[in-house]
């Protein structure tokens, strides 16, 4: 009945609300969680998804809320994963064809509801589990990983490393738009999972990042304009912040 509602509110924004958007749901190991519904009261919603109030993007890569949104306030519930399982996130739309995909996570601690007393911040708590950028073509022109998620449903999924030490974490995924010349675009929404597993393995030092802060305003390959040559028509773009983190022996303490 929620959803349902969720459609109805939904159709009734104005359309500069859906002019941009974030995460909807989650389909975990195949089990279908919904998300957090910005521009419905927080109040009878509960959710895996940490509350945002709107569909607008962050162009300030310095604020506390590029971590999980405005205003990132905690999750009702947590789901629970195994390591190994995939993570898919659907978008109800997605407007923007240009610019990467990419999924983070961060340890909060030891029980299931430890995600409650973390925010995120104050250190390089952050490793990537998945990310896609230019595809193939050139940065005007080519397949995007956001073109490909609209293609794909308005999905995009990730696999929990297999080896990742069990415990309570924070899933984030981030679409970074590039389709305003000089001003990156931020929309990042935030997760509660509780992770199965008979893993002992963590990411290494070079594979940790701090948020805010892994997103530089001088980062070339995020303040450029992409309608204007030499950018234009390369083929190549490296998606900034530390390399993705699969588990195993790689980088692991």
């Amino acid at each position: 009945m929620l959803i349902c509602l969720f459609s109805v509110v939904a159709a009734l924004l104005p359309l500069g609300a859906l002019g941009h958007g974030g995460v909807w749901n989650y389909s975990i190991a195949g089990e279908w969680r919904p998300g957090f519904f910005p521009y419905y009261p927080a109040e009878g919603q509960s959710s895996i998804q940490r509350h945002w109030v709107d569909f607008k993007p962050i162009v300030d890569p310095t604020l506390p809320t590029l971590v999980c949104n405005d205003p990132g306030s905690n999750a009702e519930e947590y789901a629970t994963v195994s390591a190994g399982s995939e993570i898919e996130a659907y978008l109800r739309g997605w407007p923007h064809d240009i610019g990467p995909i990419v999924v983070w996570m961060a340890y909060c601690g030891e029980e299931p509801t430890s995600c409650s007393s973390f925010n995120g911040t104050g250190g390089k708590h952050w490793f990537k589990i998945g990310q896609a950028g230019l595809l193939s073509g050139d940065i005007r022109t080519g397949l995007w990983a956001q073109k490909h998620m609209i293609a794909n449903n308005y999905t995009f999924g990730v696999t929990i490393p297999e080896t990742l030490k069990g415990g309570a974490y924070l899933i984030r995924h981030e679409l970074v738009a590039l389709h305003v010349p000089f001003t990156p675009e931020f929309y990042p929404q935030c997760a509660h999972l509780w992770v199965a597993s008979e893993g002992q393995d963590v990411p290494g030092e070079e594979f940790l990042a701090e948020i805010p802060g892994v997103w530089k305003d001088d980062e070339p390959e995020l303040h450029l304009n992409i309608y204007q040559e030499p950018t234009a028509s390369r083929t190549e773009w490296v998606i900034p912040g530390p390399p993705v983190w699969t588990g195993q022996d790689e980088g692991s303490n």
